[in-house]
C-alpha cells in the first residue's frame, strides 16, 4: 500500500517493516479471505486451510524478495486458486484410474467417465482464457463474487468486469459446444 507523503512523495507504507513482519501482516490480512475463497471451491474446511498455508509457505520462502504493491492480494488469490486446481486435478487423475479399473460395461462406472472427461475439458478451457478474464470469471463462479465486488478487488470498472464475463462466457460456449450439458451441471453445481 502506498501513500503520498506532506512533501507530495509517494511512499510505501511497509518500507519499515522486516521481511518476516511483511509475511506476517499478508497473513493476518488475507489467511480467513483466501480459506473461505478456497471453500467454495473445494467444500472442505481442512483442505482449503492447508492449501493457503502451503501458499504463504511459498511466501515465507521468497519473503526477501517480496513486492508488497497493489498486485499481491490478486497474486495471493491466484496462487490459491492454482494450488486448489493443481489438487482438483490430481485428485481428478486418482478418480480417473479408478474408475478404469470398474469392471466395464457397467452404467455407473460410463457415467462416472463421462462426467470425469467433461470436467477435465471445462477446467482446460478456463485454463486457456485471457489471464485477467480467467480471473474474473474465476472470481465470478469460484468465489461468488458480486461484479462490483470483483471490480473493487481488481481495481477495475463494472464494466470491465461485464466485458472480460462476456469474454469468458462466449469463449467457454465455442470451446465446450459439445459438453454444454455437462458445464451447465458443473456451474449449477
Amino acid at each position: 500500500m502506498k501513500v503520498e507523503s506532506p512533501s507530495g512523495k509517494v511512499v510505501s507504507l511497509y518500507q519499515h517493516h522486516t521481511p518476516e513482519e511483511k509475511v506476517e501482516l499478508l497473513f493476518r490480512q488475507y489467511y480467513a479471505g483466501l480459506c473461505k475463497s478456497l471453500y467454495r471451491i473445494l467444500r472442505d474446511d481442512s483442505l482449503a486451510e492447508d492449501i493457503v498455508q502451503e501458499v504463504f509457505l511459498k511466501v515465507w520462502e521468497i519473503r526477501e524478495q517480496l513486492q508488497m504493491n497493489e498486485a499481491i492480494q490478486s497474486y495471493l488469490y491466484r496462487s490459491c486458486y492454482n494450488t486448489a486446481l493443481n489438487f482438483l486435478k490430481k485428485q481428478k487423475q486418482n478418480t480417473d484410474m479408478a474408475i478404469l479399473e470398474v469392471v466395464p460395461g457397467e452404467d455407473s462406472a460410463e457415467k462416472s467417465l463421462d462426467f470425469a472427461e467433461t470436467e477435465s475439458q471445462i477446467f482446460a478451457a478456463i485454463e486457456a482464457l485471457p489471464p485477467k478474464t480467467r480471473l474474473v470469471f474465476s472470481l465470478s463462479r469460484f468465489e461468488e463474487l458480486s461484479y462490483k465486488e470483483i471490480a473493487d478487488r481488481l481495481d477495475i470498472s463494472i464494466k470491465s468486469v461485464e466485458k472480460h464475463m462476456g469474454i469468458a462466457l462466449q469463449r467457454l460456449r465455442e470451446n465446450l459446444r459439445e459438453y454444454l450439458v455437462g458445464l451447465l451441471l458443473f456451474l449449477l453445481s
